[in-house]
């Protein structure tokens, strides 16, 4: 998480720690200050603040190359101008409200204007890669050729100068929605994030994962999906997470016993599914609670079911595959014990447990990562594990956090500028309420696969919000689905190419950390990870799984679906409690079966269940039969008694 920092020239570090210090001063100041002062900073300012400390940084921490340990020169030009840019116009924010520079006049404005256009785009590329920058910018430049598009596609023509002005300068554009959500929300989240891991809380949580999970059958790779799953929900990356917790989790399979390509695409699986698992999830959940105007704790709640139903696929595949190959779990002399564990992990579990508390019944979504950093530094000196290496750890952390978001999140303005200006998001919204009018399951399958291909240009994010402009807008004037299941349909979507060949991000990077061929674990991660492509499709037609209906439809669709998924897991491991390893043709009835019995659909269920009842009863008996021949002569103990 530190990138190139114990690379960095004295100098440059202290820039990135006064940087730090002063964007988390900022934003304090700008949540608690006024009400104290009296005297409130200006939205518009208190944005481009935030780009001059932060976006600069991104050319400290992110190499312009790979390998290149030290800053270049150009590195400090980049950082240095878009320290002075962001400056510059956070000093003439009042003066930009009351005449906005839409349509930039001067000739430094749109000087300065390119110059933050080709900074920002190349923030993006050294943080979300060259294909995410190439989309920002081609859909940044779209008004400039919508003009000669056809049909739906056509946009009214504009000067380049007025395209420039307002990708930059508009609230439409870097500063549009997703930069206010990270300015008001996100970027606590991310401080306090920041904070939990540079003061040890993956390290303690990984220990407790241990001490519950690894002496258990398959322990090594049920602590990999439980660490994972924890390290995914604070960092909000992927591969990050794998990086970081696969480092550690992949080897430990290996010595278990599990196959290189399964550890990587056990610990990928899991990684993936940490971006949007309760209760800090990644930046999707943050800007899908603001394009909503619903309290962010409501996407917390929404998401705790699926990400359940997902991460028990990923236990069941685990234990199942040690069951069929006899792998044991860890000695309990080389784990760390339970008791000692959780008593280190207090601070830690205490703190989320008042983060829940403070999202879910407070409300206090801008404020709560605030409160709760605040409660945990003095538990932390309780204990005796807060020092000031912590908290530079700490610190450095947070700059480079924040300023990979901002590095992902300002691209995404410029597309929203390049769309949202022409016209052409409204215009395909409305081709897509015809066209599902026409066929409902074309509409979501076109979804789908925009997600997935958008998906693949290296950004979750980016591909969210396209789809929530264009997609989601659609479905939600069919009048067929729930809002917050649509948001959440394009976000499971938009992730899931980091385990699908032939992209397969995460997997690719678990297989090297593993020694395993890349497409072997892309795709064992298919197998693994493969709940995770319907779960989307369960809880968009009912929304009981997102907690969205009745008492009684929760507690009758969430039972089913878990069980569905169960007997889908067994059919693709060829493995079943109680039933043993299971025939070669009775694979692809429980893989259908399972599938059909946690479609929430009852005439599907009704179809399922008989079907898998009675090959359960034959293979249950099957197995009885063949015990008791090869029980001793004289019969069991108990035929004995």
């Amino acid at each position: 998480m530190e990138g190139r920092f114990p690379h960095l020239p004295s100098w440059a570090k202290a820039w990135v720690l006064l940087s730090a210090a002063l964007g988390l001063g900022l934003v304090l100041y700008y949540l608690f200050g006024t009400p104290l002062t009296g005297r409130a900073l200006l939205d518009f300012s208190y944005y481009w603040l935030l780009v001059a400390l932060f976006l600069p940084l991104t050319f400290l921490l992110f190499p312009g190359q790979g390998g290149e340990a030290r800053p270049r020169g150009y590195d400090y030009a980049l950082g240095l101008g878009t320290l002075g840019a962001g400056a510059l116009l956070a000093w003439h924010g009042p003066s930009m409200v009351l005449r906005p520079w839409t349509n930039p006049e001067a000739p430094w404005q749109v000087g300065l204007a390119l110059f933050l256009l080709l900074a920002v785009l190349e923030g993006g590329r050294r943080v979300g890669g060259l294909g995410f920058s190439l989309v920002a910018l081609l859909l940044a430049a779209y008004p400039l050729v919508a003009p000669y598009m056809p049909g739906l596609l056509w946009g009214p023509p504009l000067p380049w100068t007025e395209v420039l002005g307002y990708a930059i300068y508009s609230t439409q554009g870097l500063l549009g929605l997703p930069m206010r959500t990270v300015g008001e929300l996100l970027v606590g989240f991310l401080i306090l994030a920041a904070f939990l891991v540079a003061t040890g809380a993956g390290e303690v949580f990984l220990k407790v994962a241990s001490a519950l999970f690894g002496w258990t059958r398959g322990g090594a790779a049920k602590v990999s999906v439980v660490a994972s799953g924890f390290f995914g929900s604070l960092s909000g990356s992927i591969l990050s997470n794998v990086a970081s917790t696969g480092s550690l989790t992949i080897p430990a399979m290996i010595r278990s016993g599990f196959g290189r390509a399964y550890a990587a695409g056990v610990e990928a699986c899991a990684s993936t599914g940490g971006v949007l698992m309760p209760p800090v999830m990644g930046a999707v959940a943050f800007v899908m609670a603001s394009l909503l105007g619903i309290p962010y704790g409501q996407v917390v709640a929404a998401a705790v079911i699926p990400s359940f139903l997902y991460y028990l696929s990923l236990f069941a595949h685990v234990d199942l595959y040690a069951a069929k190959h006899g792998l044991r779990g860890l000695p309990r002399a080389e784990l760390p014990p339970l008791a000692r564990s959780l008593r280190e992990g207090l601070p830690f579990l205490l703190v989320l447990g008042f983060l829940v508390f403070a999202l879910l019944y407070l409300r206090l979504e801008r404020l709560a990562p605030f409160y709760a950093l605040a409660a945990l530094l003095p538990l932390l000196l309780l204990q005796g594990k807060l020092s000031w290496a912590n908290l530079h750890r700490g610190l450095v952390a947070s700059a480079s956090l924040v300023s990979q978001t901002l590095a992902l999140i300002l691209p995404v303005g410029l597309i929203l500028a390049g769309l949202v200006g022409t016209g052409v998001a409204p215009a395909l919204t409305g081709a897509l309420v015809q066209m599902g009018q026409a066929n409902l399951f074309l509409v979501l399958l076109v979804g789908v696969a925009i997600a997935f291909l958008l998906g693949m240009a290296g950004v979750m994010v980016a591909a969210y919000i396209l789809l929530a402009v264009t997609l989601a807008p659609a479905l939600v004037r069919l009048g067929e689905f729930v809002p917050l299941a649509v948001h959440l349909f394009i976000a499971y979507w938009s992730m899931l190419s980091a385990i699908t060949p032939p992209v397969a991000v995460a997997a690719f990077l678990a297989a090297r950390l593993a020694g395993a061929h890349p497409m072997a674990a892309g795709l064992e991660a298919v197998k693994l990870g493969l709940a995770i492509y319907f779960l989307p499709f369960f809880f968009l037609f009912e929304p009981a799984l997102i907690l969205h209906g009745d008492a009684v439809s929760v507690l009758y669709h969430i039972p089913l679906a878990a069980l569905g998924i169960l007997l889908l897991v067994g059919g693709l491991e060829g493995q079943l409690w109680g039933l043993g390893p299971l025939p070669l043709w009775t694979r692809p009835l429980y893989v259908v079966g399972g599938i059909l019995l946690a479609v929430p659909e009852t005439l599907t269920s009704l179809l399922a269940a008989p079907a898998l009842l009675a090959a359960s009863l034959w293979l249950w008996s099957r197995r009885r039969a063949t015990t008791r021949k090869k029980a001793p002569l004289g019969g069991s103990s108990e035929n004995k008694r």
